[in-house]
């Protein structure tokens, strides 16, 4: 049997290679600005939008809405970075397969980051959030992630699902996506009117179907200390100061005490949407954070 302590040396060695590498990636190459399509691993087309210069970073969206939620958030982040957004499986231009899993959604992303020439740097949001961090224990070409509000620890949905179920046959997807967010993402009637007024709305109610099953998948989904003690790469983890929801708040306290390399930061101001309100700070945290050599 390996010695543990050598394994976890090597651990820590091959994840600075892989930072080094992230880095370094060329920041002279023209910025451009370009939409294509990667096969995963069963088949399912996934297609991703990319724009900007420099280190590799990959965006991958919430439970609901597809890449446009995040497609704001460019602009900012352009100049530092290759940034590059996905539609998850049944999202968006994205395709779907018949038989559904959050093991094949983290293997869409790994796909997506296998096609990139450089080691990526993955953010992800909500459920995403919880794709990107399954992701990242598949794949070393994973450098760095950027975690906000991931909900890897949830409780019992079953009323608020029935009820989510109840409003999308009757026909009244509004609702239904209105139920799902005030009654398990827990967001204030403050937010939900902000999420609201954005333009993204429309495509958070046309795929609020895809919550229910994701929300199933996440109340299957076994969390593991051990196991995330073994993910040595670089992790932000990114809370809310206004986020009211206690699962969320318990998820973010039990990834930073198992995570050996994560570091922390709350946003002021902010709930579970931090990329509907000042953008310019919420890239700041992240470019801090990324182009950080340490």
């Amino acid at each position: 049997m390996a010695d543990s302590g050598l394994m976890a040396r090597l651990g820590v060695a091959i994840a600075g290679i892989v930072i080094a590498a992230f880095l370094t990636a060329t920041a002279a190459a023209p910025a451009s600005h370009h939409i294509y399509r990667v096969t995963s691993r069963d088949g399912t087309v996934i297609e991703v939008e990319c724009a900007g210069k420099g280190p590799e970073l990959l965006i991958v969206h919430g439970g609901a809405g597809d890449r446009t939620r995040w497609t704001p958030m460019m602009p900012y982040l352009q100049d530092d970075f290759t940034v590059c957004a996905m539609d998850r499986r049944a999202h968006g231009q994205s395709g779907d397969s018949t038989a559904y899993s959050l093991a094949a959604e983290a293997d869409d992303v790994v796909a997506v980051v296998a096609s990139r020439r450089h080691p990526v740097a993955v953010l992800g949001h909500s459920f995403g959030a919880v794709v990107v961090y399954e992701a990242a224990l598949r794949s070393p070409r994973i450098a760095r992630l950027v975690l906000y509000e991931p909900p890897i620890i949830v409780g019992d949905h079953a009323a608020a699902i029935a009820a989510v179920r109840t409003a999308i046959d009757r026909g009244d997807r509004d609702l239904a996506t209105e139920i799902f967010m005030r009654d398990i993402v827990q967001v204030s009637s403050a937010g939900l009117a902000r999420m609201r007024a954005q333009p993204s709305w429309p495509g958070l109610v046309a795929t609020i179907d895809t919550s229910v099953r994701q929300d199933l998948a996440l109340s299957a989904y076994r969390w593991n200390a051990e196991r995330a003690a073994t993910l040595r790469r670089p992790v932000l983890l990114l809370r809310g100061g206004l986020t009211q929801s206690p699962e969320l708040q318990n998820s973010i306290r039990a990834l930073s005490q198992a995570l050996p390399n994560d570091e922390l930061v709350v946003l002021d101001g902010q709930e579970h949407n931090a990329m509907d309100g000042d953008r310019e700070h919420f890239a700041s945290v992240i470019k801090a954070f990324l182009l950080n050599s340490s």
